[in-house]
């Protein structure tokens, strides 16, 4: 029993000593922890110091090489700043640059300017005609040399476009050279207006040939006057201007032909025809108006190529105009108004055309027959617009006349006695079948030759006549 106790007492020493051993264990473990503890601290301070350092290293680094472009773009702005200075904007005008052949590079404009002016002076215009000589000062008409506008041109060749054109533009001119030429300038209108005044002094109208017919055909001859060419003349300024020389100019005055000359009117010597009707002399207003129209129609002289208009002699036949109140046709009904018996007028010079061989370019019928007039040949006219017309297709001249005497209007045409015609009237007339009082009609004028014969049929015109209306 006792030995049994005794190994119970040992036990537990043993146990006490493995607790002391597990303690002191536990100790230095915690020991070792704690003093691990401190090692990572003291890591994690180094790691950290050592990631600050090598940030502020960073960043100095970056500072350095932002130092150096910033330092690079200052030395590159400077040094363009420096070439634009001493090259481009240095206030001349750049290299290879002539104006009029001179060398005008590296010159300040206004010298350029003043040189220029100096050597180019504007002076007076002068014109000759005859020996005569005309002057227009320069500043009357503006006149100068664009010196200033092209001097100006040259400095800005490098200098008015961006940048980038400017540069472009001055490294160019190292391998090619701009050649710029004055010119002169005037104000063209205040020029003519200059020159139209010299005209006035010298333009001489022509004066037609005339001709007239009473009882005996007088003629007076013609003269050809002188004009100006304006154009041309202008023409002939702007050469010598623009070579800069300094000469009178020669004014250039050409012939001004008269229209109707000597021979023309002189070619006048036969009667190509005639044609009489008659009227009441009692109806004092158709007289009037009658013997009015007769007047303005007649003592006409119709070039070859011209159109005889029956209305533009006549104008409105109304009141204003001088023209009375008389019996009208309108509307197929005889009716008072303004211009009553013109168209006995136009009829007449009708039937005269006609025989003379004129071409008739526009007729019209009246509405009903007439008594002074066979059917279809009379002319009818009114202010609406309703004209007698006839063209002279003959190379010699024509010239109308009436007359009017004894209740008689008589039209005589005049011509050269080679386009005297054998000519005859002929009107075919009917019945028109579906209408009752109407008669058709249609007008021919036949040709013949000297023998009678006919060698051409012509028709005229055609038309429709209808009863009076009450």
């Amino acid at each position: 029993m006792a030995e049994k106790k005794k190994r119970v007492v040992k036990n537990t020493t043993g146990k006490k000593s493995l607790k002391a051993t597990d303690e002191r264990k536990k100790l230095e473990a915690k020991k070792k922890a704690l003093k691990n503890s401190d090692d990572i601290k003291k890591n994690m301070n180094n790691r950290k110091k050592k990631r600050v350092s090598q940030k502020k290293r960073k960043q100095k680094k970056q500072q350095r090489i932002i130092l150096s472009v910033v330092g690079v773009f200052l030395l590159i702005t400077v040094f363009i700043m420096a070439f634009n200075i001493t090259y481009i904007y240095n206030g001349k005008i750049a290299r290879n640059i002539y104006i009029e052949g001179i060398d005008v590079a590296g010159k300040r404009p206004d010298d350029v300017k003043e040189m220029l002016n100096e050597k180019y002076k504007v002076d007076n215009i002068k014109f000759e005609y005859d020996g005569k000589e005309y002057v227009i000062a320069p500043e009357t008409v503006g006149l100068k040399y664009n010196i200033d506008q092209i001097v100006d041109e040259a400095y800005g060749y490098t200098r008015d476009g961006s940048y980038y054109k400017d540069l472009y533009n001055y490294f160019s001119l190292k391998n090619k050279s701009l050649k710029k030429n004055i010119e002169v300038v005037y104000d063209e209108a205040k020029m003519k207006a200059e020159i139209e005044k010299i005209a006035k002094k010298l333009d001489k109208e022509p004066k037609n040939a005339t001709i007239k017919i009473d009882g005996s055909i007088k003629t007076t001859k013609s003269t050809d006057g002188i004009k100006l060419n304006i154009s041309k003349t202008l023409s002939n300024l702007t050469e010598s201007i623009d070579n800069k020389k300094k000469e009178t100019i020669p004014l250039v005055m050409e012939k001004n032909e008269a229209k109707v000359k000597t021979s023309d009117v002189e070619s006048v010597n036969t009667k190509l025809a005639e044609y009489t009707t008659s009227f009441e002399k009692s109806n004092n207003q158709r007289s009037h108006n009658v013997e009015k129209s007769a007047k303005v129609t007649s003592d006409i002289l119709l070039m070859p190529g011209q159109v005889f208009s029956y209305n533009s002699y006549t104008g409105k036949t109304n009141s204003k105009n001088g023209y009375q109140e008389a019996p009208v046709i309108i509307n197929g009904k005889l009716e008072q108004s303004a211009g009553g018996g013109v168209c006995q007028t136009s009829s007449t010079i009708f039937n005269t055309a006609l025989l003379s061989g004129m071409d008739i370019v526009s007729v019209t019928n009246h509405s009903s027959s007439l008594t002074y007039v066979p059917l279809g040949r009379d002319a009818t006219v009114n202010d609406e617009g309703l004209d007698f017309k006839f063209k002279n297709t003959f190379d010699h001249p024509v010239y109308i006349k009436n007359t009017v005497q004894n209740k008689q209007l008589t039209c005589t045409i005049y011509g050269n006695s080679g386009d005297k015609k054998n000519i005859n009237i002929n009107v075919e007339n009917k019945a028109k079948a579906d209408e009752k009082d109407a008669t058709e009609f249609k007008t021919y004028r036949i040709y013949r030759d000297s023998n009678g014969k006919e060698i051409k049929k012509e028709y005229i015109s055609g038309g429709v006549y209808r009863k009076m209306k009450k």
